[in-house]
């Protein structure tokens, strides 16, 4: 027994999704807003209309930005605590140039307060040995 517990976490695509909202909301707003002031001059056009042909747009702006400036190299996990299995939540990468963490995040459970190690590329999480 080498007193060290390992689990293995999963990708959290649910909230890795909801990373593009604030990008795209806005996004989406500046296109109904813009768009609705430039074209309803000229043409009556259905605002639905409008909301399909710039969907693709939008989705593709916020997918750029959210990925290259707002959380750029993002990866959110979730699983339980090697220790206590309580369920943590973990995210890898950077939040708008603020540095989070690279390969290697230590997070403290906020159940049973163990610290643990979780690898990004494995999102394998295993306790720290006592000394």
């Amino acid at each position: 027994e080498t007193g060290i517990c390992t689990v293995t976490l999963e990708e959290d695509r649910f909230r890795s999704n909801l990373l593009y909202l604030p990008a795209g909301a806005v996004l989406f707003l500046l296109w109904l807003g813009i768009g609705f002031e430039l074209i309803e001059p000229i043409i009556e056009i259905n605002p639905i209309v409008l909301l399909l042909l710039g969907s693709p747009l939008v989705y593709n702006g916020s997918k750029f930005l959210t990925e290259n400036y707002i959380f750029p190299d993002n990866k959110i996990a979730y699983g339980p605590c090697p220790s206590c299995e309580a369920e943590n939540r973990v995210y890898f990468g950077n939040i708008l140039g603020v540095e989070g963490f690279g390969e290697v995040a230590s997070v403290k459970c906020g159940n049973c307060k163990e610290v643990f190690n979780v690898q990004r590329s494995t999102l394998r999480a295993s306790t720290v040995p006592k000394a």
